[in-house]
């Protein structure tokens, strides 16, 4: 009878011990400047700082995206972006949602750009939400552009029990 015992006790100890979370899901996505819509407006009734260089804009982009083994992937973006006039850059709060099919991921973060520059520059943004099949997820976007490519990386774990 002790050693049933202490067998059951060993295997309760045993479930309660630390619980190795599994690793994170990765999703790998591509697109390129052809993919992209894209829709600027400038804020503050067009108020330049010096020529060409604008107090603010509003950035729409849809992105058609490719490579994550599901059909019919956008990426809609919005970014504010205002002119820091003590850095000389503009200051780009930007929401990326990525539509999937069965559901959407959603990431926010902010970045510098340089007025005249076209592309963002590389972010790892955080993951601040998601629906329908990516609830209660946390994880990060990163997104680099090399070669005319822009390669997206989705990496996130699931925050149910």
């Amino acid at each position: 009878m002790k050693t049933i015992s202490s067998l059951s006790l060993l295997l309760l100890f045993a479930a309660c011990g630390p619980h190795h979370p599994a690793g994170p899901t990765v999703i790998s996505l591509n697109y390129q400047q052809a993919d992209i819509q894209k829709q600027f407006d400038t804020l503050y009734n067009y108020q330049q700082a010096s020529p060409g260089v604008y107090k603010g804009f509003i950035e729409q982009a849809l992105a058609i995206c490719h490579g994550s083994g599901k059909d019919s992937v956008t990426q809609d973006v919005f970014s504010s972006m205002y002119l820091n006039l003590g850095s000389g850059q503009y200051d780009c709060v930007t929401t990326t949602v990525f539509r999937f099919p069965d559901g959407t991921i959603t990431a926010t973060g902010v970045f510098n750009l340089t007025p005249g520059d076209t592309i963002a520059p590389d972010h790892d943004f955080p993951i601040t939400g998601g629906a329908a099949a990516y609830r209660n997820i946390t994880g990060i976007y990163t997104r680099k552009y090399r070669n005319g490519v822009y390669h997206v990386e989705l990496r996130y774990h699931s925050t149910n029990h």
